[in-house]
């Protein structure tokens, strides 16, 4: 099957997902190779990379369905939670990612949330 796909694929889907090792994309959906084009990165971070990588996947391989998949206990957006002071101990690249995520964060909203689990996911 894999051979098949050395020259070519023809994925009907894009999704970004968590780059999280229990969220594998293709086996929550039942995919198989070639069936999906996956862009994974901690907190479904939208950047020019990963623009780039769905632009790709629409323009040059003809993808209909653009997804974004989050799930529930998200390391990335827990962390992105943590004080200002805790994510400047982090490595710099890692740093900027969560601080990045943080902006994107409303407390406001967060607070509003019922279901502890949605706090690590919103």
């Amino acid at each position: 099957e894999r051979r098949a796909l050395i020259s070519k694929q023809f994925p009907l889907t894009a999704v970004l997902g968590c780059s999280d090792s229990r969220v594998p994309v293709e086996i929550v959906f039942d995919q198989g190779l070639g069936d999906m084009f996956v862009v994974r990165v901690a907190g479904n971070w939208l950047d020019n990379t990963t623009t780039a990588s769905l632009e790709y996947a629409v323009h040059h391989l003809s993808v209909k369905v653009l997804m974004v998949m989050g799930h529930e206990g998200c390391g990335a957006i827990k962390a992105a939670q943590l004080p200002t002071t805790d994510i400047g101990k982090e490595p710099t690249c890692l740093g900027n990612l969560l601080s990045a995520l943080k902006e994107g964060l409303s407390e406001t909203d967060l607070k509003a949330v019922r279901d502890s689990k949605a706090h690590d996911r919103e």
